[in-house]
């Protein structure tokens, strides 16, 4: 089977859309629909359907994606033992500022184990960065946020969302209540704003950054009360529930993405690797990390 037509489906399936899938293989959108149609024709199957505006992957698709990884995976494989690719140069892994602390030590266990060796450039970036440095080939890996029901990348964990006060300050008692929030295009953002305003709490927008380590210092010092990832939120905070006031927000996905022209090393398998190390080790009661070893 035609591997360029295999490495446009996977794309689809990465990227959870005909023209961003279109876009980082190079193709115009047109001519992307025209291949996804040809490899129905030729798998004998409906392998996409559409949601409203939204292209989804069937059951066959889903099914099939897991094939063609694994085909393109034996692929790349092959070809990189042929060509003698250079793998001592630093893996370059993108994170979310959100994940830092408790999911990418994790991901870079998980890599380590599998590849002694192994040296990283590390980028921190909010998810929409680190969706373009991957079309651009700037990243070979990147841990991303996206919809809890999306299809992009590789699943890693759902994150919930939480409230964040100091126990110290109380600023959660305040009224008006001041929030400090990321950044418009995270969707935390929007989540938080539309919960408290349907639970009839007056409130100041008081700041909004794309640091989580930013906002949970204005937390620190009082300043206001944060919406964000629980990945994020350490002992010192507290996690405010509805019996504080405080409506349960939605969660994210977590996903892992990989880039068309990545390190030798970084490979569908590897991927799967790091799967199975997330699930493993990082416990949802409190989002606790049990030793890797």
């Amino acid at each position: 089977m035609d591997s360029d037509l295999l490495r446009s489906f996977v794309a689809f399936a990465e990227c959870g859309s005909f023209n961003r899938a279109a876009d980082r293989i190079g193709r115009t959108p047109s001519a992307f629909s025209m291949q996804m149609k040809r490899l129905e024709d030729i798998v004998g199957n409906t392998l996409f359907e559409r949601d409203g505006r939204n292209v989804l992957l069937t059951a066959d698709g889903i099914t099939f994606v897991g094939y063609a990884r694994r085909m393109l995976s034996l692929q790349d494989e092959a070809m990189g033992k042929m060509r003698g690719q250079d793998s001592s140069r630093p893996i370059r892994i993108g994170c979310p500022d959100d994940y830092t602390q408790k999911i990418l030590p994790v991901v870079l266990r998980a890599i380590r184990k599998t590849h002694p060796d192994a040296k990283f450039f590390i980028s921190v970036n909010p998810t929409i960065l680190l969706h373009r440095m991957l079309d651009q080939g700037e990243l070979d890996v990147s841990i991303i946020s996206r919809s809890e029901k999306g299809e992009e990348g590789y699943f890693l964990r759902h994150e919930p969302g939480v409230w964040v006060s100091s126990p110290i300050h109380k600023q959660h008692l305040a009224n008006p209540l001041s929030l400090v929030l990321p950044a418009e295009d995270c969707k935390f953002h929007a989540w938080a704003i539309d919960a408290i305003s349907k639970a009839d709490r007056p409130f100041t927008l008081f700041a909004t950054t794309r640091q989580a380590a930013s906002l949970l210092h204005l937390v620190r010092d009082g300043l206001g009360v944060a919406a964000l990832a629980a990945a994020s939120v350490t002992d010192e905070f507290q996690i405010l529930e509805s019996r504080d006031g405080f409506p349960p927000l939605p969660a994210v996905g977590v996903a892992l993405m990989l880039s068309d022209a990545s390190h030798p090393l970084v490979d569908r398998q590897l991927a799967a690797t790091i799967q199975s190390f997330v699930s493993e080790y990082i416990n949802d009661d409190n989002l606790t990390i049990r030793a890797t070893g």
